[in-house]
């Protein structure tokens, strides 16, 4: 799987991986040491995610595509009694991936969500009609830079937020 992993690293322009500064400021700002149950579900092998999450001793469950399970987040059921589910998704499934995490929280699989996407991810009539749908608990924290994402052959300065759902920290719309 190690090696199937890598060479998706190479070649998939989804497979960016998250910078460390990004984890640790996300963490800080939705308390993250105050969650029982975390589900990382895109996030295998060298993934800050996980290492920062290791460093604090946190409990959480890492699924991804490439893990021996091949654990396809579409068809993956999160942790039981999973109060957050964080990660920095495949940008080009983002509609899915959107709608899928709602529907976990529809279904109480899931109680909360951080997901790093674009910041294009606030427009069209689609996604606006499903955050307009949720409302009461969504929170967007926009960065005021550009986040250079690790393991691009190109430069991959991307404006991005994130999308917070049931996160009692995040405020309806801010800024780091």
């Amino acid at each position: 799987m190690l090696q199937e992993y890598e060479e998706d690293k190479k070649t998939n322009k989804d497979h960016v991986a998250t910078p460390r500064w990004v984890v640790e400021d996300i963490y800080s700002l939705i308390h993250i040491e105050e969650y029982k149950s975390i589900w990382f579900p895109f996030n295998n092998y060298d993934s800050q995610f996980k290492l920062k999450a290791d460093e604090l001793n946190l409990k959480y469950k890492a699924t991804h595509i490439f893990d021996d399970k091949h654990e396809d987040f579409f068809i993956t059921e999160p942790p039981i009694n999973c109060d957050l589910m964080i990660s920095n998704p495949p940008f080009s499934q983002q509609n899915k991936i959107i709608a899928r995490s709602f529907e976990l929280i529809d279904t109480n699989k899931i109680k909360a969500f951080c997901l790093l996407l674009p910041l294009s991810t606030l427009e069209t009539e689609t996604r606006a009609d499903l955050y307009e749908q949720y409302i009461d608990k969504l929170g967007i924290i926009i960065f005021k830079k550009r986040i250079k994402f690790i393991n691009c052959k190109a430069s991959f300065n991307k404006a991005c937020c994130w999308i917070c759902y049931n996160i009692p920290y995040v405020q309806k719309i801010s800024w780091i």
